[in-house]
């Protein structure tokens, strides 16, 4: 059995679910099952990329599932320098900003991360954008893996805070190896609360 984790986005085409046990053993048996269970989840599946225990894949279908892993889908990502945006990349984070309103309207405080800048191979590229409220709960993608985590946090500190914040994660940093950038590059992220 997989643990699947849906996002505040996803859960309103689950019925509120945000997270059930799926006995898949790879991604496309996953997807099957999913859209048999929540149809309106197919068009957003169909163009996310499948983050399996904080590692995201592109192009996922074939990935194995081994028992007890948590899968989340998240919007498509580009790798490389980030010089090369899909347009379901653009789509998505137009539909994260399109969130943040939504939250902001609710009365919610909301920071937005922004990829400013990466080098070599990074996950999201420029551009790439992830919404976070006070409670840490949190939309898009700038990164995937724990790297994510670190920004979620600061981007809770920004909003406690008021003050914005540039994040720069890279191989030489030890820190980005403690939150899992391996992936022989640099990424560098503003954090700033909306208003």
């Amino acid at each position: 059995m997989v643990t699947v984790l849906f996002s505040n986005a996803q859960s309103r085409y689950t019925n509120g679910d945000t997270s059930i046990q799926v006995d898949a053993k790879r991604v496309d048996q996953l997807v099957r099952l999913l859209v048999e269970r929540y149809a309106e989840l197919e068009d957003i599946l169909e163009h996310a990329a499948v983050s399996v225990d904080g590692v995201i894949h592109n192009d996922a279908l074939y990935v194995p599932l081994p028992d007890s892993v948590e899968v989340q889908f998240v919007g498509a990502v580009a790798g490389g320098s980030g010089e090369a945006v899909s347009e379901a990349l653009l789509s998505t984070s137009s539909n994260v900003l399109r969130e943040a309103q939504v939250w902001l309207e609710a009365g919610r405080s909301v920071a937005v991360a922004t990829v400013i800048e990466t080098w070599g191979s990074s996950p999201c590229p420029a551009g790439s954008q992830l919404i976070v409220d006070a409670d840490g709960h949190f939309e898009g993608s700038v990164s995937g893996g724990c790297v994510e985590g670190a920004v979620i946090e600061k981007a809770c500190e920004v909003l406690a805070q008021g003050e914005p914040a540039i994040l720069e994660f890279g191989v030489a940093d030890e820190e980005a190896w403690s939150v899992g950038l391996a992936c022989g590059g640099r990424v560098k992220i503003y954090v700033e609360q909306l208003l």
